[in-house]
């Protein structure tokens, strides 16, 4: 039996962190718009457009990179040598209860 060490290495919490990143650049394009970060002019919009589906996509892609590549560091432990133990015993079969006596009617 083996078991898995918790580890900050995780790879879904990588991917976690990358959705969270994606949503934080999703609140934050038009709070960046609002205060003129994009420049002013015709092209505003299309720049914040670029802003978010760019960083949106850097999160999600930069999570589940990340979790794939730290996946190879995770370790397994065993909880104990299973060649130390020796050879494999079959368990005991269960014993069968004595069989109940016939009831004959009459006798």
């Amino acid at each position: 039996m083996s078991s898995y060490r918790f580890s900050w290495l995780r790879s879904g919490g990588y991917t976690r962190l990358g959705g969270a990143g994606a949503v934080a650049t999703l609140f934050a394009t038009p709070m960046l718009w609002a205060l003129g970060a994009f420049g002013m002019g015709d092209d505003t919009l299309k720049r914040a457009l670029i802003f978010l589906f760019a960083g949106m996509w850097f999160f999600v892609g930069t999570g589940y990179v990340l979790g794939w590549a730290i996946r190879g560091f995770m370790v397994r432990l065993k909880d104990h040598d299973e060649d130390e133990d020796g050879p494999a015993h079959r368990p005991a079969a269960p014993a069968h209860p004595p069989a109940a006596p016939t009831h004959r009617p009459g006798h």
